[in-house]
């Protein structure tokens, strides 16, 4: 029996060595899912973060004296999503001496996708569209349109510019 047990070590310790010799063992595999997700990004940059619109309540239009602001905004976007810039604000421009309607600040544009418009405390205005990944630049103007109602003084308001791929 010794000489048995001696030849089953053998063979086992042979079969442990040479190579392509059936080992006996277990295996499982299982399959994983990866998915990926790449979320679309988005930047604005302006020339200006102040305008300033000066002039006398004879003027028809008071232009910024800083002139036109330099827009770009920048996106990279999935198939199908647009890249939209708006604008807006939630109060007219206000001072000591009173409000001046929202309403009466248009602004106009200059480049590809850009528009032209009115700003207004009823939700915000599309300053842009553009329906695939890049960098858009545009010069945009605003001015302040006199309809016989400014009264002297200094009035201000924080307006809103935003850039989303929805």
């Amino acid at each position: 029996m010794r000489k048995k047990l001696s030849g089953l070590r053998a063979f086992l310790f042979a079969g442990l060595l040479l190579p392509g010799t059936p080992v006996l063992g277990a295996e499982a595999q299982k399959n994983l899912h990866l998915t990926a997700r790449i979320l679309p990004r988005v930047s604005l940059s302006l020339s200006h973060s102040h305008l300033t619109l000066v002039g006398s309540e004879d003027q028809p239009v008071i232009p910024s004296q800083e002139g036109p602001v330099q827009i770009t905004a920048r996106g990279r976007i999935s198939g199908g999503q647009p890249l939209v810039l708006s604008i807006g604000a939630a109060r007219d421009l206000e001072g000591p001496s009173g409000r001046i309607p929202l309403e009466q600040v248009d602004w106009t544009s200059q480049g590809e996708g850009w528009r032209s418009g009115s700003l207004s405390r009823n939700g915000q205005q599309s300053m842009g569209r553009w329906n695939r990944s890049g960098v858009y630049q545009g010069q945009v103007s605003f001015v302040l349109k006199n309809q016989g109602n400014l009264i002297p003084g200094d009035y201000g308001a924080s307006v809103t510019l935003t850039l989303a791929s929805p």
